[in-house]
């Protein structure tokens, strides 16, 4: 529980699950908000990294040749999308992922991608007449090697996950190392 106390103002609030109130950081910007971040120890990342590492099986849905700079256990277990690729038959394969966005609205959730990394961000306001609130959510992950970004889609499901698909092309040999170039 943090508790904010001003001069002639209050505000509780619940920390999330997991919230590390012991590397809390606040500030207050040049125009007067204040600013409060706590960061949240995942304890389902950790767990699924662990997993990942003794289960060379779900390396194999990305084929044969990897690219071997590529962390694919660090972005099967460690990221928050769930991501997984699915043989859609005909030698076609699809990158799907989804993430939970219940308590946001899909006008205000934007998907890009940068630099092979897939940026999921919204920012949410709320004012009335007391008071004025902003939150904001921000989730990224790098793609692996053969993600056709030209093609990525999403869309917010009934159930509140956001849903993520494009087409995935394993690589067709092992990448090779890059030599140092000779003096």
């Amino acid at each position: 529980m943090m508790t904010i106390i001003f001069e002639n103002y209050q505000k509780t609030y619940e920390l999330p699950e997991h919230a590390d109130p012991k590397h809390l950081a606040s500030y207050v910007t040049p125009n007067n908000m204040l600013v409060i971040e706590v960061p949240i120890h995942n304890l389902e990342a950790e767990r699924r990294i662990a997993q990942a590492k003794n289960d060379n099986q779900s390396l194999a849905q990305f084929g044969q040749y990897r690219d071997l700079l590529f962390d694919y256990i660090g972005f099967l277990a460690g990221s928050d999308f769930q991501p997984r690729i699915v043989d859609k038959g005909n030698n076609r394969k699809q990158l799907e992922m989804s993430i939970g966005m219940k308590h946001y609205r899909p006008d205000e959730i934007k998907v890009s991608v940068k630099n092979n990394e897939l940026i999921v961000q919204d920012e949410h306001k709320h004012k009335n007449k007391n008071r004025s609130e902003r939150s904001f959510f921000f989730k990224s992950t790098i793609l692996p090697p053969g993600t056709q970004l030209d093609q990525l889609q999403s869309r917010l499901t009934d159930g509140g996950r956001l849903k993520i698909e494009t087409p995935y092309i394993e690589q067709k040999e092992a990448t090779k190392s890059i030599e140092n170039p000779k003096k």
